[in-house]
């Protein structure tokens, strides 16, 4: 398995496991109390602006350890993992674009969808259940586009 492979899975598992670990405490706060949904626009905006600077420590952290454990283990191996890391080639952006533009139709697909619970006066918390489900399966298929890419060498 090459290392864009490897770095894609991981920030496949990343992105699950931010997301679920991050519902399953917003949950437990609604339960709770703590979060007021008497305005559901204002709860809804608090969730999603403070998972966003949680999302991304989180990745940055998670791809800092998916370096530094890579290295390691190449270099008990003796290869030279710097070379395959420092190089984007032509393939590597082509890859990138290619699995962005699906995965953005993807999105484009589940903001319409949630825009279509609102018709039938569904509650606003499914339209915002189904953005944010929407950009983590978008998240999940642009990475697994490009799994499927650079195995298949494009």
């Amino acid at each position: 398995m090459t290392y864009n492979e490897k770095k894609n899975i991981t920030n496949i598992l990343s992105g699950i496991l931010i997301a679920v670990v991050y519902g399953i405490i917003i949950y437990q706060k609604y339960l709770n109390g703590v979060l007021d949904d008497s305005n559901i626009f204002r709860f809804w905006a608090i969730i999603i602006l403070i998972f966003i600077p949680i999302s991304i420590g989180a990745r940055i952290i998670i791809m800092i350890i998916f370096h530094i454990f890579e290295a390691v283990v190449q270099a008990s191996k003796g290869n030279d993992i710097e070379d395959e890391m420092d190089i984007v080639d032509e393939r590597d952006k082509l890859i990138q674009v290619k699995a962005s533009v699906i995965s953005m139709y993807i999105f484009a697909f589940g903001f319409v969808l949630a825009l279509i619970t609102q018709l039938f006066n569904v509650s606003n918390h499914v339209f915002f259940i189904v953005l944010v489900i929407t950009g983590l399966l978008t998240d999940i298929v642009s990475e697994s586009l490009m799994i499927r890419y650079y195995r298949r060498g494009f």
